[in-house]
């Protein structure tokens, strides 16, 4: 059952990948696009009523051996799915598919994890979380991952959510995690400031990252919203994307800094140039910014991961294979 087509559970996909693995399964596949050996299709976005929307993320590793995958999903006020489509990109038959919503957590937080690694201070100690929504375990997670911090300072607009958040990760690190009644309170002393919400607004200036080093900005990814202001790129030494194509569309950030008619962004690095050149945070820099916009990449080093340990574990529900003789059969 090598060659089967495998359904694959969000147990599946948890019961795979830690965050240690996707930091480091996301941080080669950057290094193959810096390499020009993977690349991403723009992301496809459509928004109707009251704040929903639906997206579409490809990609393809073109390397021997690689992959080619769709991420498609719906957001709603009820709710909403993800699917993760992985297809052989030497042959395009379809390898497998994958419910995405841990996948999707895991490689949001991994790429602050790789940006972080790569951006931020190596001698970082303490850091702020703003947001405690469902993505943030996992964006914690990710800060562990890559820095030895002795405290993170945790904060949301909601008291009950965020003690409850605080609560929920008490004793899983050897740093404290304090619960912040204030933004300004979390911000104080964090050197590595990670924003994970769902802001409409601006709510982050520049006075009150005055001892950040490095910022993740990675939570606000529609053309409508933004998590911080303007003056914020005034301090920073270097300012780096995920995907430059995405910003363009759905920063509202870097668009109202850098121009949204189409010309070119001067100052703006991509993180996978700098992972394959091998270039780090700059010297002497005050501030660096990473805005993580989502890209078909991202998933595909995941969904890759998840997939190959499956197929050689028997993991998932086998289904028959797909091959081009029973797609001829099947069509009308």
């Amino acid at each position: 059952m090598t060659d089967a087509l495998r359904y694959l559970t969000e147990r599946d996909v948890v019961s795979v990948l830690g965050i240690h693995r996707a930091i480091d399964a996301l941080h080669a596949m950057l290094v193959a696009q810096g390499k020009d050996q993977a690349r991403n299709l723009p992301k496809a976005l459509a928004t109707w009523g009251d704040g929903s929307s639906m997206h579409a993320l490809g990609s393809v590793q073109t390397d021997g051996g690689g992959y080619a995958g769709f991420k498609t999903w719906v957001h709603t006020k009820a709710g909403g799915g993800s699917l993760f489509s992985l297809f052989d990109a030497g042959t395009g038959i379809l390898r497998a598919i994958i419910e995405a919503r841990a996948l999707g957590m895991l490689r949001t937080a991994a790429i602050s994890g790789v940006a972080t690694r790569a951006l931020a201070p190596e001698d970082a100690t303490q850091a702020a979380l703003i947001g405690t929504g469902p993505q943030a375990v996992t964006q914690l997670a990710a800060l562990a991952a890559v820095r030895k911090l002795r405290r993170v300072r945790v904060y949301s607009p909601t008291p009950e959510k965020r003690r409850a958040f605080v609560a929920s990760v008490a004793g899983k690190y050897a740093f404290d995690v304090e619960e912040s009644a204030s933004l300004e309170h979390a911000l104080a002393g964090a050197q590595i400031v990670t924003l994970i919400t769902r802001a409409v607004e601006p709510f982050v200036d520049a006075a009150m990252l005055a001892d950040c080093r490095h910022l993740n900005a990675v939570g606000a990814i529609l053309p409508s919203k933004a998590e911080f202001a303007q003056d914020v790129f005034d301090r920073a030494d270097q300012v780096v994307v995920d995907d430059l194509e995405n910003a363009r569309r759905g920063s509202r950030e870097l668009r109202e800094r850098y121009g949204a008619d189409g010309t070119p962004w001067q100052g703006v690095s991509v993180l996978s140039d700098l992972l394959a050149s091998g270039q780090a945070r700059p010297e002497g820099a005050r501030l660096t910014i990473f805005k993580g916009m989502g890209m078909g990449l991202s998933d595909l080093a995941m969904a890759r991961e998840v997939y190959e340990h499956a197929r050689d574990h028997g993991l998932g529900v086998a289904l028959p294979a797909q091959t081009r003789e029973n797609l001829l059969l099947a069509q009308p």
